[in-house]
């Protein structure tokens, strides 16, 4: 199959669904996108091997548990107060709290696209099927649209998504998107995709407008702007408080409250997010690993075709 006639029928069928004063733009490995490199909230984690994209699941993944131990643990320990110990509060304890916590650890998580660096590809993993694609194939498009609420009004929807094939059946395609599209424009995309794109081209650190470095401090600063942890906002509150200004003093001391809860959230994901990752086909797994094999899933598959 073409790949370029295919990207060609995806922007007609865009056109014809989206009006006129609307905008779409291809994306490729070789072509710069725009001049600056972000990475957004969208990019997960990155080293010299690969980079894994961020899936909704970082906002969603332990804040049921959280729910359950606001309600759980302080109607247990009340309960116990008042009345003597029964079945009764360890059913509580049972329902509100091991059992929201078991189900986010081990319940499935959707899986992120990452881009393999070292084999030069792009994986994701969608209702049990593995796709992928060698990078300097790769095409990706941009596509802005808008929708319209009494709450919010107008809202920008820019999506960004990369056509991927099947390994196990090469005549499957699918457009995998890269990034939460609410509020986004055809712009900041394009800069996520620079950021994608330098580091598989320059990286893997590389400075804000995708020239390689030495330094990975660009990438830490992009990664720790946007994937800020509770021990970092603990901190910056602390910073924050002025001896003129009692909200400053009382908004730490009520996050200082909170931050147990924070804390179970991040630990929660972290947990499920490790989990995950054991959960990828084999073929993945083993050419995310340090030591891992350098031939891509191209190479399997031509392998497996002959």
């Amino acid at each position: 199959m073409n790949i370029d006639n295919y990207i060609d029928e995806k922007l007609a069928a865009l056109d014809q669904a989206l009006s006129t004063n609307k905008r779409i733009k291809t994306m490729f490995p070789d072509k710069r996108a725009q001049d600056k490199a972000i990475a957004y909230i969208d990019v997960e984690t990155q080293d010299e091997i690969y980079l894994r994209m961020q899936t909704g699941e970082k906002i969603t993944r332990g804040v049921l548990t959280m729910c359950g131990c606001t309600v759980g643990i302080p109607g247990f320990v009340f309960l116990t107060w008042v009345t003597s110990f029964s079945l009764f509060e360890v059913a509580i304890l049972f329902f509100l709290v091991i059992l929201p916590l078991c189900w986010e650890i081990f319940s499935p998580m959707p899986y992120p696209v990452i881009f393999n660096r070292r084999t030069q590809e792009v994986y994701a993993y969608f209702k049990g099927e593995l796709y992928h694609t060698r990078w300097d194939r790769a095409r990706a498009i941009a596509y802005e649209d808008y929708m319209v609420n009494q709450y919010t009004g107008k809202t920008n929807v820019g999506y960004l998504e990369i056509l991927l094939q099947g390994y196990n059946d090469p005549d499957k395609w699918i457009w995998a998107n890269l990034s939460m599209p609410l509020g986004r424009t055809i712009e900041m995309q394009s800069s996520l995709w620079e950021y994608l794109r330098s580091y598989m081209n320059n990286g893997p650190w590389f400075d804000e407008h995708g020239n390689s470095s030495a330094s990975d401090r660009y990438n830490r600063q992009q990664l720790e702007a946007y994937h800020e942890t509770t021990r970092q906002r603990l901190k910056a509150k602390r910073a924050n408080i002025r001896p003129d200004d009692s909200t400053s003093k009382l908004a730490y001391y009520v996050y200082l409250i909170w931050s147990p809860m924070e804390f179970l959230k991040e630990w929660v994901y972290a947990m499920a997010l490790r989990r995950s990752v054991r959960t990828w086909p084999k073929e993945v797994q083993e050419r995310l690993k340090p030591n891992g094999p350098t031939t891509s899933l191209t190479e399997l598959q031509q392998a497996k075709q002959t």
